[in-house]
């Protein structure tokens, strides 16, 4: 099969991933943090490693601030219903995943937040100066996507940031930037100390090459989360108290340390084939996926069309076609696979106008090849004459 649904997740895995995971399986994975022996003890150094890897590569100065996670919308929910409290209002957007919408709708439909959502323009874009109209005395956090998962336009954090920092002078309590970065983490150039972010939430089975089961949510020194989850963490374990340091604040229960282990070979692939290489290519298929459909009567495209300012999406709809009808065909008749319907974002769609057709997503990685090009461009032709 021809496999362009690399934003849910990206396959084939490298495979230095599969190897890195299986070795582990086979000689070291014992519970981290819990015994004293050698495999423990290799399996907390593999997970610390991988930290610290995982940390460098997204400009975390103190990587122990970096939490493992089983994927980004748990990161998100650890970082909104760890960080915001009763009267707290809340500054997200329309283009939103519903691992933030659907926290955010939660807390607000329990009277515990206000919450304001801002659209964007016609391309998918979110603007600081949407953010900053939405701004009050009483908002304490701004809950941005780096990239959209559904038309893959990229918002420009560091303006976003810099309004903030802005609007932070003279306030008693700052706005924190939480930012969603599981469509960018490993595509994008992200430096959280750089850009002004405080806390990052990503997934690690996305561009990052990792398996699923795992995420990570990077959270600023100045910043102290509630616990979500309480339990064991093989630290303090003669109180009843969760432990109130990081990451063992966060961390609760057994980490998955094989998936922890693969993510490391993960970050490993992106910084031997450089981030800005790996981009570039699929930023190339963007593009030309983007200029061949553009001459397709029937098909309509959605997001900008500069593939410089997208991540490795395309989304489309033929005619008023259904969405799962088209990836239904691609998939039965063409042997490829993409995603039709709603992707989770409900928000995102109407603002399209696509609430009910829903969108094509056809999604590139480092392993799409030319040829892989060729076929979804000549499916999509032959789809659209029917």
């Amino acid at each position: 099969m021809i496999y362009l649904d690399n934003s849910a997740t990206t396959f084939p895995k490298p495979e230095s991933v599969i190897e890195a995971m299986s070795e582990f399986m086979r000689t070291t994975c014992a519970n981290p943090g819990r015994s004293a022996h050698k495999m423990a003890q290799e399996t907390n150094r593999e997970i610390l490693m991988a930290r610290m890897e995982l940390s460098q590569m997204l400009g975390v100065q103190n990587p122990m601030q970096t939490v493992f996670t089983k994927n980004a919308s748990e990161s998100l929910n650890m970082a909104i219903n760890g960080y915001v409290k009763n009267g707290d209002h809340v500054v997200t957007s329309c283009m939103e995943h519903n691992s933030v919408l659907r926290p955010l709708h939660y807390l607000q439909d329990q009277g515990i937040i206000n919450l304001t959502i801002v659209s964007s323009d016609d391309e998918g874009f979110v603007h600081a100066r949407d953010i900053k109209e939405a701004i009050n005395w009483e908002t304490s956090l701004v809950a941005i996507t780096h990239a959209s998962n559904l038309t893959g336009s990229i918002n420009d954090i560091e303006e976003i940031s810099d309004m903030i920092k802005k609007e932070n002078i003279g306030r008693d309590k700052n706005i924190v930037l939480l930012v969603d970065a599981a469509q960018t983490a490993g595509f994008a150039d992200i430096d959280v100390t750089q850009m002004g972010i405080d806390m990052l939430a990503g997934a690690g089975h996305k561009c990052l090459y990792g398996p699923t089961g795992t995420g990570f949510l990077c959270v600023s020194e100045n910043i102290k989360l509630r616990p979500v989850y309480r339990g064991g963490t093989g630290s303090m374990s003669e109180s009843l108290e969760q432990p109130d340091f990081m990451p063992d604040m966060l961390e609760t229960g057994t980490l998955n340390a094989a998936g922890i282990a693969g993510l490391r070979a993960g970050v490993k692939y992106i910084d031997q084939n450089q981030v800005s290489k790996l981009r570039e290519k699929q930023q190339k298929y963007i593009a030309r996926l983007i200029r061949e459909f553009s001459g397709i009567d029937g098909v309509k495209l959605f997001g900008t069309r500069d593939a410089s300012k997208r991540a490795g999406a395309v989304a489309i709809n033929i005619r008023d076609r259904d969405s799962q009808e088209i990836t239904h065909l691609l998939s039965s008749e063409y042997d490829i696979a993409t995603r039709g319907g709603k992707h989770c974002a409900p928000l995102a769609h109407k603002r399209m106008g696509t609430l009910e057709q829903g969108m094509v997503r056809i999604s590139v990685s480092s392993f799409t090849t030319d040829k892989d090009i060729d076929s979804v461009i000549q499916a999509v032709r032959e789809l659209a004459k029917e």
